[in-house]
């Protein structure tokens, strides 16, 4: 599986990439929204998961959830945080639009079990 991660703190995008390695997933590390949306836009079908830091700078993660839903880019998100993220306005839209959430810090147990969460409700 190839996941693209959105985090802007370099430690923490390459602690989950490492995370990521040893569960044998490869992945793409990106810092900000904009290049996350570049990156899905332009090749779509490259990633099978994102995993989404809430604290984004400029656009947050919920933010740029939103903008893959108006974009009808279907993909499975996993959502981390140090802070549960108000969901009502994402989840009452009138499509299912799925995502995990996971708080920081987490374990690589953690990530594994999300990913599967997130696979099967893909």
């Amino acid at each position: 599986m190839h996941i693209l991660v959105v985090e802007d703190d370099v430690m923490v995008q390459q602690v989950c990439q490492g995370m990521l390695r040893l569960l044998d997933h490869s992945s793409t590390g990106v810092s900000n929204a904009i290049d996350a949306v570049e990156r899905l836009t332009a090749t779509p079908q490259e990633f099978d998961l994102v995993i989404l830091d809430n604290g984004l700078p400029g656009l947050s993660g919920m933010e740029l959830f939103a903008i893959l839903r108006e974009w009808n880019i279907s993909i499975p998100v996993i959502l981390i945080s140090g802070m549960r993220p108000q969901i009502n306005s994402i989840e009452s839209g009138e499509e299912p639009w799925h995502f995990q959430f996971l708080a920081k810090p987490f374990t690589i147990a953690d990530l594994q079990s999300a990913i599967e969460r997130s696979q099967s409700q893909a």
